[in-house]
């Protein structure tokens, strides 16, 4: 996949090949996480322009020296999406930027698919660590959850560390999710709440749960998948988003 990079207000912007249709798909990620995390799935799709980039805060995204806000980061989303007919991705806290951006009513927002957005609103969804936690640790035993300890051994000591070094916003990500940001209720395009066969009960409740809220929501469960499947399973991730065009591509 060819393409090139830009830089909008700070974001570092990743676009593929064009292609000569003005639909674009926008991958957002998740914390702890880059652009480059979403290059698999972005390879998988030919249908569209396919746009990814790094939040602000991660990769080569500028950060004036604080976190962002939640609606900062979904007012990054507006920046990049422009007045294009666009189909959203995102994972994890992506998928809440994904999915608020798209209650805000924006006619560009064709179709929206989340993948595993925390409710950290829910009491039963898993808390944010504690401040007695070190942000670096739980950064480290998000990741492990992801990829599991063999795979976290076998990376470079310097990957190590700056993935340890994202915990801070990590931590500060996960904290606004525990007020709701967003409604499903809102959202009035077609909606996916993608999640993991071998994801967790909370993950699996939390799409169940979204899809009764959404007036255009349908749970899509990904065979053999845990959170890490836009990295693990790209095919079967990209083949989602290119279902969700076909729904962005018909008439109103």
């Amino acid at each position: 996949m060819t393409g090139f990079r830009e830089s909008i207000n700070g974001l570092a912007i990743y676009r593929g090949q064009s292609v000569n249709t003005p639909l674009q798909v926008v991958l957002i990620h998740g914390a702890v996480d880059r652009a480059a995390g979403m290059i698999r799935v972005a390879r998988k799709i030919n249908q569209c322009e396919v746009v990814r980039y790094d939040r602000r805060g991660y990769g080569r995204s500028e950060l004036p020296g604080i976190p962002r806000t939640f609606d900062e980061h979904v007012d990054d989303l507006e920046v990049i999406i422009g007045d294009r007919p666009t189909v959203l991705f995102g994972h994890s806290y992506g998928g809440s930027v994904a999915l608020a951006a798209s209650g805000r009513g924006n006619p560009a927002i064709r179709a929206a698919i989340s993948y595993e957005a925390p409710r950290g609103w829910e009491a039963w969804w898993p808390p944010p660590p504690g401040a007695d936690i070190d942000p670096g640790d739980a950064a480290e035993h998000f990741v492990k959850r992801m990829i599991g300890n063999d795979r976290w051994r076998d990376l470079p000591a310097n990957t190590r560390m700056k993935l340890r070094n994202l915990g801070t916003l990590m931590v500060h990500e996960l904290g606004t999710q525990t007020s709701q940001q967003y409604r499903l209720e809102d959202i009035k395009i077609p909606v996916v709440l993608a999640v993991g066969e071998l994801s967790g009960a909370h993950a699996q409740r939390a799409a169940i749960v979204g899809a009764e809220e959404a007036p255009q929501a349908k749970v899509v469960q990904i065979s053999d998948a845990k959170h890490d499947a836009p990295m693990a399973q790209a095919r079967e991730v990209a083949a989602v988003i290119v279902d969700a065009i076909g729904l962005a591509s018909k008439p109103n």
